[in-house]
């Protein structure tokens, strides 16, 4: 059994980085990751981890996006990303306090809205979403680009669901 009741959530730090990359799992987001921490440091996102015992077992970055719907009305979304718990920490409540970590910063912003994808094969994290609220809201073709950490450009296409909350 799994002992969560010293689960610490905080800020990403530079020390983090190469462990966000999971023992190397994760290794090719290496530069997203460095790109995130810059992006924290301007103010544009938020990045938590969930800690047990020193070892980081979840993550959650939060991108902040304001943009105009019309002349006279700006609209605040917080974009929920990089949400990911270590299998064997899964089910005992450290993703619902990551999100609720992030929601509550997009609160404290002024933020009126969250977004979150889920791949439409992953039933387990859409169930979660779910019971915090979220609804889905359209689908996304989960097309997109990056350069991995060997400087290689990699194409993503995973299908998704965007899923939202009203804050």
């Amino acid at each position: 059994m799994i002992d969560t009741s010293h689960v610490l959530i905080r800020h990403v730090t530079e020390a983090d980085l190469l462990a966000l990359e999971w023992e190397g799992e994760y290794r090719k987001y290496r530069r997203i990751y460095r790109r995130a921490m810059e992006d924290a440091r301007r103010g544009r996102r938020i990045l938590f981890v969930a800690e047990i015992g020193g070892e980081i077992v979840g993550q959650i970055f939060v991108q902040l996006s304001h943009y105009r719907s019309n002349q006279e009305h700006i609209s605040s979304t917080g974009y929920l990303q990089s949400f990911r718990i270590k299998p064997p920490f899964r089910n005992h409540g450290i993703g619902s306090r990551l999100i609720y970590q992030a929601e509550k910063a997009l609160k404290e912003r002024g933020f009126k809205r969250a977004i979150i994808a889920v791949a439409q094969h992953n039933h387990d994290a859409r169930r979660l979403y779910e019971r915090h609220g979220y609804s889905i809201f359209r689908e996304d073709p989960g097309e997109w680009s990056f350069i991995d950490d060997q400087g290689l450009p990699q194409h993503i296409s995973e299908p998704a669901y965007l899923m939202e909350k009203q804050l």
